[in-house]
C-alpha cells in the first residue's frame, strides 16, 4: 500500500484529503477530518508548521508560544489518526477482507470514531469499529457492557477505570441481582478496552493491571453449577423418541448433530449438504469458517450425522432461529425423559430488583431438560470423548486455539472421571 497527504480547495483552510493505492486496482482519494492554512503545511513531512510570519517572532514572545501549542496539538490528533488507519488497514489485510467499500468506511464513520476517543461509551464504539475481526456476537456483549457502564456513569472517561470503579461498579452490579460470573466478564471487557487505550498511548491508571477479579468477586455459592451434557444413553432416548410434530423433528436432529460436530448454533445453522466432500475412502468432511472466531476447521462426519442427513435425503435439517431452537431443544429433552434434578444456571429469569422485573441468570435445582441450551453440542462432545481421544483431536473439530479452553468444556465431574481412570487402568490388566 502507498498513501499520501494532499491539500484541496480554492480557499486559504483547506481541507486534507488522503490517496492510496493498492495494487493495481485499488486506487482511493477520501477527504479527512482535518483542515489547515496552505501556508502552515509542511508537504514534506505532511504535518503543521508555523508560518513563515509566526517563525519570525521570537521564542519568548506568547502568540508564538501560542501558535508553537496548536502545531503540536494538531499534530499529535494528525499522527493519531495516521497510526489509526494504518492500524485499520493492517487489520483489513489480515482478515482478507480489504475492499474500497471497506477501506471508505474508514473515513465514511464519524469524526470522533476515526480519532482516538475518551469518553468510555464512544471509546467502546471505537474499539469494535477498529478490531474488524471481531465476531458481531462479541460487539454485542461489549456493547451490553457498554451501556450497563452507561447506566452506571454517562459521563465516564476511559481514564477513570480504577480499582474505585471496579469496586464502585461491581457493587452496582451486585445490587442489581447479576450473578458474580456476570460482573467479572463485564469487567474482564473494561479491563479489555483499558489495555486498547494503553496501546493508544491513552494515559490510564495502572489499577487494571493488578486487578484479580476472582477473588474481588467470587461466587456466592460454595457449589459450582453444573453446565449440563447429555450422557450416551440420553443421546439414545433423544434418538429414538418420536414426534407428531415437525419443528420438533427437526430441532431432535439438529440436536443430535451438534453433539456429533461441536460447532456453536451460528454455524450449524449454516452447514448445506453441498459443503460436504468426500475423500478416496468415501469419508465425508464439512469445511467450516467459524463466524465468531473466523477459525477454518473440516469436521468429519460421523456416522450418526450420515444416518440424519440419508432420513433427510441427503439434506441437513431446516435452518431455523438461536431463539427458536434454544426453547425447542428443550421440549425435546422434555419428550425424551430428560428429566433429572441437576444444580445448573438457568437464563433470563424474572426476578424483582426495586419494584421492577428484570431478567437474570440464577441458579439452582432444575429437571435437566429445562436447562439445555444451544451449547449443549459443544460441552456433550468434549465430555464424552475427553477420556478416549487426545486433545489435540478434539481441538481440531471444536476450533478451539488452545487445549486448555476444551478443558473448560469438559463437564464430567470428579467421580465420572475417576471411574473412566480406573477402568483405563483395568484394561490394562491392574485390578
Amino acid at each position: 500500500m502507498a498513501y499520501s497527504f494532499f491539500l484541496r480547495g480554492t480557499k486559504d483552510v483547506k481541507k486534507i484529503y488522503i490517496s492510496i493505492t493498492h495494487g493495481k486496482d485499488l486506487k482511493l482519494i477520501k477527504p479527512t477530518e482535518f483542515k489547515i492554512s496552505e501556508t502552515r503545511w509542511n508537504k514534506d513531512n505532511k504535518r503543521m508548521k508555523l508560518s513563515e510570519d509566526e517563525n519570525k517572532l521570537k521564542n519568548s514572545n506568547p502568540l508564538k508560544i501560542q501558535k508553537q501549542n496548536e502545531v503540536a496539538n494538531f499534530n499529535q490528533r494528525f499522527s493519531a489518526f495516521e497510526a489509526s488507519f494504518n492500524e485499520y488497514f493492517s487489520k483489513l489485510i489480515e482478515s482478507d477482507s480489504l475492499t474500497e467499500t471497506k477501506l471508505g468506511e474508514f473515513f465514511n464513520d464519524s469524526a470522533s470514531k476515526n480519532t482516538v476517543p475518551t469518553d468510555f461509551a464512544d471509546f467502546v464504539d471505537y474499539y469494535c469499529l477498529m478490531n474488524i475481526g471481531i465476531a458481531d456476537s462479541t460487539k454485542k456483549v461489549y456493547k451490553r457492557t457498554r451501556n450497563l457502564v452507561s447506566g452506571f456513569n454517562p459521563k465516564l472517561r476511559i481514564q477513570d477505570i480504577d480499582d474505585r470503579f471496579k469496586n464502585d461498579f461491581g457493587d452496582y452490579l451486585d445490587k442489581k441481582k447479576y450473578q458474580r460470573s456476570y460482573i467479572r466478564k463485564s469487567l474482564g471487557n473494561i479491563k479489555d478496552f483499558w489495555k486498547y487505550a494503553k496501546r493508544k498511548k491513552i494515559k490510564v491508571s495502572d489499577d487494571p493491571d493488578y486487578w484479580e477479579l476472582t477473588k474481588d468477586f467470587p461466587n456466592l455459592n460454595t457449589t459450582d453449577p453444573d453446565d449440563p451434557y447429555l450422557t450416551w444413553e440420553e443421546l439414545e432416548e433423544i434418538r429414538k423418541v418420536q414426534f407428531d410434530t415437525d419443528y420438533l423433528d427437526n430441532a431432535r436432529d439438529w440436536l443430535l448433530i451438534s453433539c456429533w460436530t461441536a460447532q456453536r448454533v451460528s454455524d450449524l445453522m449454516e452447514f448445506t449438504f453441498e459443503k460436504i466432500i468426500t475423500d478416496e475412502n468415501n469419508n465425508k468432511f464439512l469445511p467450516i469458517t467459524q463466524e465468531k472466531t473466523g477459525s477454518k476447521i473440516t469436521i468429519p462426519l460421523f456416522k450418526e450425522v450420515e444416518q440424519i442427513l440419508n432420513k433427510r435425503g441427503g439434506n441437513f435439517p431446516r435452518k431455523i432461529s438461536h431463539q427458536k431452537y434454544n426453547d425447542y431443544i428443550k421440549l425435546v429433552c422434555e419428550r425424551a425423559k430428560i428429566t433429572e434434578m441437576v444444580y445448573a444456571p438457568k437464563y433470563r429469569q424474572p426476578i424483582q430488583v426495586n419494584n421492577k422485573t428484570v431478567y437474570r441468570k440464577i441458579i439452582g435445582y432444575f429437571p435437566k431438560h429445562d436447562v439445555i441450551t444451544s451449547h449443549v453440542g459443544r460441552r456433550t462432545f468434549v465430555s464424552l470423548f475427553i477420556n478416549n481421544v487426545d486433545l489435540d483431536s478434539i481441538r481440531k473439530i471444536t476450533g478451539h486455539t488452545r487445549e486448555k479452553m476444551v478443558e473448560v468444556y469438559n463437564k464430567l465431574n470428579s467421580l465420572e472421571m475417576a471411574e473412566m481412570t480406573k477402568a483405563k487402568f483395568k484394561n490394562s490388566g491392574y485390578e
